[in-house]
């Protein structure tokens, strides 16, 4: 089982590893800005996984960009914090980066005009990640204003170009209109499912503790050939989220040699 590092946004990255092996995990996702808030240096991180015992994975930036802008500036400058993030992944030593897909600016302008924009960002997105020899992964988002890769036909016509390079990664706490299950086995080429519980006015709250079926949870918990990672925001030195997560994936001996 693999946690965001975001659980533990207080401490700084090389912290949370080392939090991440005494909690008995398989792996962490790092996100970009958590390592940014902190400035925490990357050989940091590296050495505290220089036993390479975590798999690492990196979360790209995402706050504030848009990769299909209709403004240039704040397109491309979009796609080079999402750069930058390939470059961290790099030097901390994870070989897959999750990104987010841009959204639209105007709705009324034609679907079609930001999706020719946003391949024209992943294929340099995609260039960079071959420098690095890195694998990229594209993320199914939540249905909210803007966003419009939300089900599984879009993002298939949008990674159709760039497979099998290109993967996916599918989160469960984002499909609202549909099961599940059913988008999970639609989308193509996932390489690691986001997982968490949903409130009625909040995504990614800690498992057990919103309105998802305990059912879907478990299945999603139980898948063991891909990344499974716990996600979560909390900014408080408690880790409260990370414990509480934690406790709950024991007693489904999921931590320590089941389903990781």
């Amino acid at each position: 089982m693999h946690f965001a590092s975001t659980l533990a946004w207080a401490y700084p990255v090389d912290k949370v590893v080392q939090l991440a092996k005494q909690s008995e995990l398989l792996g962490l996702e790092v996100w970009a800005e958590h390592v940014w808030f902190h400035g925490t240096n990357p050989k940091k991180i590296r050495e505290a996984n220089q036993d390479g015992s975590l798999n690492l994975t990196v979360h790209a930036a995402s706050w504030d960009l848009n990769i299909c802008s209709l403004e240039r500036e704040i397109r491309e400058s979009s796609v080079r914090q999402i750069q930058h993030s390939i470059k961290l992944a790099d030097e901390i030593g994870a070989d897959s980066i999750t990104f987010h897909p841009g959204r639209l600016t105007l709705p009324q302008i034609k679907q079609e005009i930001y999706e020719t924009l946003m391949k024209d960002s992943i294929f340099t997105l995609m260039e960079t990640a071959k420098q690095y020899k890195k694998s990229l992964s594209m993320e199914l988002m939540e249905v909210k204003p803007k966003e419009f890769v939300t089900n599984p036909d879009t993002m298939n016509r949008l990674i159709a170009d760039f497979l099998p390079e290109l993967k996916t990664t599918f989160d469960v706490a984002h499909i609202s209109e549909d099961i599940p299950r059913r988008a999970f086995a639609q989308l193509l080429n996932v390489d690691k499912i986001h997982i968490s519980d949903n409130s009625v006015s909040q995504l990614h709250v800690p498992l057990g503790t919103g309105i998802l079926d305990s059912y879907v949870l478990e299945e999603f918990l139980s898948i063991s050939h891909l990344p499974v990672v716990v996600e979560g925001f909390d900014a408080s030195e408690s880790l409260n989220w990370w414990n509480h997560n934690l406790h709950y994936l024991k007693s489904l001996e999921m931590i320590k040699g089941v389903h990781q």
